[in-house]
């Protein structure tokens, strides 16, 4: 277990060497291990550009302008808010219903309040605006160009952020070739997921953090 190798001749040495003599592997260890992904946190006006830069490609000026368009159609919440956290007046679950009937999301949002809806994760109510959320449904041709792809992405977000973590399963497993001696010292890692979570709807995971957190 020295790490990767990549010296081509060495490794196909130590190949040839175990085919050669035969040799079985044995397996010395097993580690399984669940950990969390934790649900993202409310989108402020900072997280919601950076959002739209590294997840849509669209510069800071023009998601705003996007933003604020959707606001005064009456598609958004304020977009100018420091708050990652809902302040307890927030109807989460009014908002989850106006969302029911949307070909993109519907199915996803039923589930998702037939068992119960989350409490946002972290955050802070900075007591100026709530985070960045949908005020209304908008059909699928309702809206176009960056408004359509700047709403998308909150309403996504926004139904990630009250829904369950995200869950995995690594596995690592450590064996023995014994006739390499200390050469044959080799592990082997994986990771599977368990319960998509939150990942089943928030299409645009690159711009959240993908860190795994431990359950």
């Amino acid at each position: 277990e020295s790490g990767r190798s990549f010296q081509k001749q060495k490794t196909e040495g130590l190949a040839q060497k175990v085919l050669d003599e035969n040799a079985t592997a044995t397996v010395t260890n097993v580690v399984i291990k669940e950990k969390k992904q934790g649900r993202p946190v409310p989108l402020n006006t900072v997280s919601l550009l950076k959002a739209c830069s590294k997840a849509l490609g669209i510069g800071p000026h023009q998601a705003m302008q996007a933003a604020e368009r959707l606001y005064l159609s009456g598609y958004l919440s304020y977009p100018r808010t420091e708050s990652t956290a809902y302040p307890k007046s927030f109807d989460i679950k009014g908002t989850l219903q106006q969302q029911t009937s949307d070909g993109r999301w519907g199915p996803y949002v039923r589930e998702l309040l037939a068992k119960g809806h989350n409490k946002s994760r972290g955050g802070v109510d900075m007591g100026d605006h709530p985070p960045i959320t949908p005020m209304r449904a908008a059909g699928q041709r309702e809206l176009s160009g960056d408004m359509e792809r700047v709403y998308d992405m909150v309403v996504r977000h926004f139904l990630a952020s009250v829904s369950p973590d995200a869950v995995w399963r690594s596995t690592k497993i450590n064996f023995a070739v014994e006739s390499l001696g200390e050469k044959g010292k080799f592990s082997l890692s994986g990771k599977e997921l368990v319960s998509p979570g939150f990942l089943a709807i928030l299409l645009h995971k690159e711009y959240g953090d993908d860190a795994d957190k431990d359950g």
